[in-house]
């Protein structure tokens, strides 16, 4: 198992934040955990206050980073991505410290490559769900564990929705932990994205997901019109449907 941490100017956060829940967690040990920065002077920042940890210079721009990290790893590694603003997990009740190892064996006993958590941080919600699902449901990219097939990303942002539909669609399902979630910010100041400025590079890659994978993904818009993609999680494969 490796632990990837993609992260940018959020020098303190990472270590009150995301290093802090790792200590939470079961399954590896602190030589697993990679950091990735997005140049030589983020790496001096966080090396001057993380200089224990293995870190890395990527690429800026989360795309980037993510695309970086798969390149980074051996091909069929297995690797757990978190944000660098994880504070905790939220859930109804049980006990997920060693999710990322039910994360790993769950995916080599289905031959599926991807798991995540659920998106919405609401029990009356998650409830009412099944503890896990394979069909085609939105992984959040706050936090998620594959098998590295070294997919390129290709859009600045809904990378992680373009992630679950090509796990999906050359694997037959992606795996979803329903009853449990991440707690961050989303938006915060730093980080590798930010919502001010979004609006444009959102439209477009939402258009072209959708015209990309017609079959996998709708197009919705809230009150404010700002346009999100809904997966179609009633899909399911025509007898025959090739598997990689």
């Amino acid at each position: 198992m490796k632990i990837a941490i993609p992260t940018y100017r959020r020098y303190h956060q990472l270590g009150e934040k995301t290093l802090n829940f790792l200590h939470t967690m079961k399954g590896f040990t602190h030589s697993d955990i990679t950091i990735f920065v997005a140049d030589d002077y983020e790496y001096l920042r966080y090396v001057s206050l993380y200089p224990e940890y293995h870190i890395v210079i990527g690429e800026k721009g989360i795309k980037n980073a993510r695309n970086f990290i798969m390149k980074y790893y051996d091909k069929d590694e297995y690797i757990v991505s978190l944000d660098d603003d994880i504070e905790c997990l939220e859930s109804m009740g049980d006990d997920y410290s060693d999710l990322f190892v039910r994360g790993e064996r769950e995916l080599r006993k289905t031959g599926l490559t991807l798991w995540g958590v659920n998106p919405v941080k609401n029990t009356f919600f998650m409830q009412k769900q099944k503890y896990t699902s394979t069909s085609l449901k939105f992984c959040i990219g706050q936090m998620f564990g594959f098998i590295n097939k070294k997919y390129k990303l290709t859009v600045e942002v809904k990378e992680d929705y373009e992630f679950c539909i090509l796990n999906y669609m050359n694997y037959g399902g992606i795996l979803r932990f329903n009853q449990v979630a991440v707690k961050s910010k989303m938006y915060a100041s730093g980080g590798v994205g930010s919502k001010k400025d979004r609006w444009e590079v959102n439209e477009t890659a939402t258009a072209y997901l959708r015209e990309m994978y017609p079959e996998y993904c709708v197009i919705v818009r809230g009150g404010d019109q700002f346009a999100e993609l809904r997966l179609s999680h009633f899909h399911r494969f025509s007898e025959g449907h090739y598997l990689s």
